[in-house]
């Protein structure tokens, strides 16, 4: 059989690749500076440029990161935070350009043009709602319809439709649109002024927020409504008379299948004619009330996209109302569910009030269930227009809000509504004192999906029930510790976690829901909006418990589950398992999408080779380009082909000093060191001789001993790594370079496969005072080489320092510390860099990991305690 033409080949091959790797290992090109002078002010001037534009680099570089985890990631934000982070990118890079200009005049001017077309591109990937021309700034109900929406918003343009539609009683009114909104944002200044608050207030927890609250009101107030909406308006009271209106939220997004916002937003209840103007203030402004910034940032929303339109509706003088609900909220059964109360829907939707409430099955029409509460209290509207809480005594407090002829009434009602909008409806209504059913809201209903496999008393141990028989109102079981909830300051309080427990379901406890492990409330109703709010996070929820406060204050650990009505004494796995749900298929979210379009043109890296004829401005498509593009020109122009003064660059002389230069950007050095070369006992920069002292105080002992894996991991990891072909060169072309002011200190290292920047400032000012870390790289595979980053983290941490990890690339900071502090950790900093190196070869043994986590710390206590101070003596670490 004739052999294999390439068969002779193949060893060949195998050895020859193998060998080019081994190349790879050890083979870098070296190549002498060109001697040229630069006058020393000229070089100084550029090296304070160059140094600048390190820094700028490294931050940027650090944002982009940043940027890129948060994309990745679960964390909650919001647009703002997306435009602050790309601002700053942007503001980086642009610092960098600058520097580079200042490093070459006239050579990199093309650069501010490439970088200005970035910039607006991500303005453009920040656009989402098309901008419309302004429409009419109120519109009539019966002008409205469902197509009415962009205009009207939700709420108004739903209501619009039923009546028109399928004859459905609903209040007579008005809208104030959309264009009269942005007629008072743009004409006012309001949206750029708004901006700026959320970006002072950023949000990062409730009290931030409640102050974002405060100040927006304030700007809203002081703000001058546009007379020609204020004509609109008032052409339009006129039309009605001396009536009281309801002035209520309809915000484009609202009252949607994606977000329901219940109870998000502000209504004003029996408003006057002269005073609605200052009710429209108020729902515009509850648009970034605490509770609606959390909602709306947790549901992934934009609130640069938010934009209400207000109803302004004739108040109902309601001898009842409520809520139906077309099918079972729990998804646990064929019903429709109507709840009623004595006078005004609000004390349903509110939780302020127990609700009587009829179960109908949606086939036969046939009452299932009737349940008549105990109420304390209702609301009306007063002789005076005003809304009045009233106290139910004796045969009112038990007697049935409504017949059953009107619970099967607006269950009919209810279903056709149903089945115009195809989706299940919560319906918000009220009965005028003549029996006319009108209806106030209808929007998408949140279902939960199939019905839980439930638990017997008798798997869980009937004496472990604190309480049982409760109203479940979001269905699912969470354990927790026990959190009473009853002011203000309890809100800015509550832990992650926890089982939120307040007597009330007010809707303002659903800014608490993102961090609640469950929710039980002692009255209230599973169709008010703290309910509603509960299903769409999937947080388990009892509203409607009784004895809840006195039961479960300070009992510790509980478990509550939302599909039974019962909550635990401990933490009762069994129930958690069985009552588990399908988690909610996830929302694409609005924030996220934009952050994903912005970073297309922040951090994607088409500049890879600097020797190709593309490596130009011209093909910089992103910020990331750019920051490539100016380092290296930047290296180019400090450290190649002249521009390193025989005077200002020096070779670092002694046993130790190996392949190092130093650049003395004022007072780093002896007066007398004017030579070539520098010996390390003419530097003056105390931070490079802590660093210095960090590197050469304990002996290097070599590479970890070679194992196969760890040796074919490398051979593995070179092969791939264009960093390290014949030829490549280091950020500072081939030599490692200090640079060195009297207490600044600036190194750039490279050891092989190891990329490592320090930079620290020890002066006498605290505030100015910093050390930086930035390490990456190693020969190994990706996954030994991030345990080694992570072996650094937990050395560094211990020492104060401030870390974050992104695969291999390891980023420590320390602020604000003493000028000893920061003598101390740049003599860390210095020995982790000699002692770190090859080591990633053995991370995939623990005892290794364990051996240099010891030494490490071992060999750090020797170094601080033999450290120098400036006058020379030893400092004593205890």
């Amino acid at each position: 059989m004739p052999s294999d033409p390439g068969s002779g080949a193949r060893p060949n091959c195998r050895r020859c690749a193998v060998k080019n790797t081994l190349k790879t290992l050890f083979n870098f090109i070296h190549r002498n500076p060109d001697e040229k002078d630069e006058t020393a002010e000229l070089f100084l001037a550029k090296s304070e440029n160059f140094r600048l534009l390190l820094s700028a680099n490294n931050e940027a570089l650090e944002l982009m990161a940043e940027m890129t985890g948060e994309a990745q990631s679960d964390q909650v934000f919001g647009i703002s935070h997306v435009r602050a982070q790309s601002l700053k990118v942007a503001s980086g890079v642009r610092q960098m350009i600058e520097r580079l200009c200042l490093m070459a005049p006239g050579k990199y001017e093309a650069l501010r043009n490439v970088f200005n077309n970035v910039v607006q591109s991500m303005d453009e990937a920040f656009e989402s709602r098309s901008a419309r021309p302004l429409g009419p700034v109120v519109l009539e109900m019966k002008e409205v319809r469902a197509e009415s929406l962009p205009e009207t918003g939700s709420k108004v343009a739903l209501l619009g439709e039923i009546r028109a539609r399928l004859g459905v009683d609903v209040p007579h009114g008005f809208s104030i649109t959309v264009s009269a909104f942005r007629m008072f944002m743009e004409s006012t200044g309001l949206d750029d002024e708004i901006s700026r608050l959320i970006q002072i207030h950023d949000g990062s927890n409730l009290e931030q927020l409640y102050s974002l609250e405060k100040a927006v009101r304030n700007a809203i107030d002081l703000a001058q409504i546009p007379v020609e909406i204020e004509k609109a308006v008032q052409a339009q009271c006129a039309r009605f008379g001396n009536i009281r209106f309801a002035v209520r939220s309809s915000a484009l997004d609202e009252d949607s299948e994606q977000a329901g916002f219940a109870g998000q937003f502000k209504s004003v209840l029996g408003v006057r004619p002269a005073n609605l103007m200052e009710a429209y203030r108020a729902v515009l402004a509850s648009m970034y009330s605490a509770t609606a910034m959390t909602y709306i940032r947790n549901r992934g929303l934009r609130e640069d996209d938010m934009i209400m339109a207000v109803g302004c509706m004739e108040m109902i003088d309601a001898r009842a109302g409520g809520v139906v609900y077309t099918r079972s909220p729990m998804g646990d059964d064929d019903t429709v569910v109507v709840n009623a109360v004595c006078g005004l829907p609000c004390a349903v939707v509110d939780g302020s009030s127990e609700v009587d409430s009829w179960i109908i099955d949606r086939t036969t029409q046939a009452i299932v269930r009737r349940d008549t509460a105990e109420k304390e209290v209702c609301f009306v509207l007063a002789s005076g227009g005003k809304v009045r809480k009233e106290r139910l005594y004796g045969d009112l407090a038990v007697a049935p809000s409504i017949t059953d002829a009107d619970a099967l009434r607006l269950a009919a009602m209810a279903m056709r509504i149903e089945d115009h909008f195809s989706h299940p409806q919560d319906i918000e209504w009220a009965q005028a004192r003549d029996g006319k059913i009108v209806i106030l809201q209808s929007r998408p209903l949140t279902v939960s999906s199939g019905a839980p496999e439930t638990v017997s008393d008798e798997d869980e141990s009937r004496h472990l029930a604190l309480l049982s028989g409760c109203t479940p109102a979001s269905p699912g079981a969470a354990f927790g510790y026990v959190v009473k909830v009853e002011t203000k300051e309890d809100m800015f309080g509550f832990p992650d976690g926890a089982v939120l427990l307040a007597r009330n379901a007010r809707p303002q406890l659903s800014a608490l829901l993102p961090k609640a492990a469950a929710l039980v409330t002692e009255f209230g109703s599973p169709v008010g909006h703290l309910a509603n709010v509960a299903r769409e996070y999937g947080v388990p929820a009892l509203i409607g418990a009784p004895g809840a406060i006195e039961r479960l204050s300070g009992v510790g650990l509980v478990t509550v589950n939302g599909s039974t009505g019962t909550v635990y004494l401990g933490h009762r796995q069994k129930q958690i398992d069985r009552s588990s749900r399908p988690a909610p298929k996830p929302r694409v979210s609005d924030v996220g999408m934009a952050l994903k379009n912005v970073l297309a043109f922040i951090t994607p890296l088409n500049l890879t080779d600097p020797e190709s004829p593309d490596f130009r401005p011209e093909s910089c498509r992103s910020l990331h380009d750019i920051t490539r593009y100016c380092h290296e020109k930047a290296v180019a122009e400090m450290f190649t082909k002249g521009s390193r003064p025989v005077s200002s660059a020096r070779r670092l002389t002694g046993e130790k000093a190996m392949q190092y230069w130093l650049v003395d950007l004022g007072g780093g050095t002896a007066e007398s060191a004017e030579s070539k070369s520098i010996s390390i006992e003419d530097v003056r920069s105390n931070a490079m001789k802590a660093l210095w002292f960090g590197m050469m105080a304990v002996p290097w002992e070599g590479p970890p001993p070679v194992c196969i894996d760890g040796f074919m991991s490398v051979l593995s990891s070179a092969a791939r790594n264009p960093a390290l072909a014949p030829g490549a060169m280091n950020d500072m072309g081939e030599r490692n370079y200090f640079i060195v002011g009297r207490n600044y200190c600036n190194l750039q290292s490279r050891f092989g496969f190891h990329f490592c920047t320090i930079e620290g400032f020890a002066g006498d000012d605290s505030n100015a005072n910093y050390a930086l870390f930035q390490f990456k790289g190693g020969g190994a595979d990706m996954g030994r080489r991030h345990s080694r980053a992570q072996l650094v983290e937990e050395v560094l941490e211990r020492h104060g320092f401030i870390v974050e990890i992104k695969e291999d690339a390891l980023f420590a900071r320390l602020e604000g510390v003493s000028r000893e502090a920061v003598e101390e950790a740049m003599a860390i900093l210095g020995y982790l860099l000699m002692h770190t190196r090859q080591i990633d070869m053995s991370m995939a043994d623990s005892q290794a990991c364990a051996r240099y986590r010891n030494k490490f710390e071992n060999d750090i206590g020797t170094v601080l305690s033999t450290l120098p101070t400036e006058h020379g003596a030893a400092r004593y670490v205890s």
